[in-house]
């Protein structure tokens, strides 16, 4: 009895392995399948599921490497929000608009403590050297 169950078990593990070769042969990018064409390795994992599931497993399927064509380091997806480039870029413009908007206040409250002062040198003309609209 105890044999029987062991068959049983392991044909279904050999089964299943076969269908999930099969699958990820079929399902596999043709660009980056190794050593064979896709269509041949999902003939050699359908025609022979042992063996080709091994070769499928060993030989054929896709890396994940660490490094792309010729050579070329693959980027790799940020792995924390701190790390994505974009996302400190957002950042930077965020607290250059805030420093901004706290120059224009204070400058504001500038103006408001100092309006005694402005309305007295009212009548007095700008410097040559500024422009319009700008303090002396």
């Amino acid at each position: 009895m105890g044999r029987v169950i062991l068959i049983i078990t392991g044909g279904a593990l050999l089964l299943a392995i076969w269908i999930y070769a099969i699958l990820d042969a079929a399902q596999a990018e043709s660009q980056k399948v190794r050593t064979l064409p896709k269509g041949v390795w999902v003939a050699i994992t359908f025609l022979f599921p042992l063996v080709g599931s091994a070769l499928w497993f060993w030989l054929g399927r896709p890396r994940k490497d660490k490094f792309g064509s010729f050579g070329a380091p693959l980027e790799r997806p940020p792995v924390a929000p701190d790390d994505d480039p974009e996302y400190l870029r957002f950042l930077e413009a965020r607290a250059k608009r805030e420093r901004e908007d706290r120059e224009r206040q204070n400058r504001a409250a500038g103006l408001g403590d100092n309006e005694e002062h402005r309305d007295k040198d009212d009548d007095e003309q700008p410097d040559s050297g500024s422009q319009p609209g700008e303090r002396p």
